[in-house]
């Protein structure tokens, strides 16, 4: 299976997702930027979800049908959506009750699209798209309590370290690009 590589301007690799993105800001998505999509691919799929929800794994957004670009942009309305943990279509944007939580957005290109109604959940996605991913990638961020633009982001050695700038045109580590 190939590997797609997913990024966003508004945060890089395990850093801070901004507030705008959270409960307590606008609550839109944030763009993702999806490179090294295959050929062939006719349609994608997009998944997040939050592990360290205190109920176990809470899905926050489930699209499917999405056609092949180079992006999913912000309040985007591509695709079909799919049922969240909150039983709502659309996007559901990071809440943590308490502490920093993990963000997934995982992307799958696929070779064909999916036949499923709108609403359908995350497990009828993954079931149906199993058998047709031809690539795949995943970029995680952080929200949380106490975490505001700018702040440090610990994890190898305190080597990592989030910048925002303070016109929110986007984050930087360490003064290059990051990719996953």
């Amino acid at each position: 299976m190939e590997k797609l590589i997913i990024s966003s301007p508004e945060f890089i690799e395990g850093g801070l997702i901004p507030e705008k993105y959270s409960c307590k800001g606008e609550g839109l998505n944030p763009t993702l930027v999806i490179d090294q999509i295959p050929e062939g691919t006719q349609s994608m799929v997009l998944i997040m979800e939050d592990p360290d929800a205190p109920k176990g794994l809470f899905t926050h957004w489930v699209l499917f049908d999405i056609q092949p670009a180079g992006s999913i942009e912000e309040d985007s309305h591509q695709g079909v959506s799919g049922v969240n943990s909150r039983g709502e279509t659309g996007y559901t944007p990071p809440c943590p009750p308490s502490g920093t939580h993990r963000y997934f957005f995982h992307v799958f290109a696929l070779d064909r699209g999916l036949n499923l109604r709108p609403g359908s959940n995350r497990k009828a996605v993954e079931e149906a798209m199993r058998p047709y991913v031809t690539a795949s990638g995943t970029l995680m961020g952080r929200y949380g309590e106490g975490m505001s633009q700018g702040s440090r982001q610990e994890g190898h050695g305190g080597a990592d370290r989030t910048t925002v700038d303070e016109t929110g045109a986007g984050a930087w580590a360490a003064d290059k690009k990051v990719e996953h």
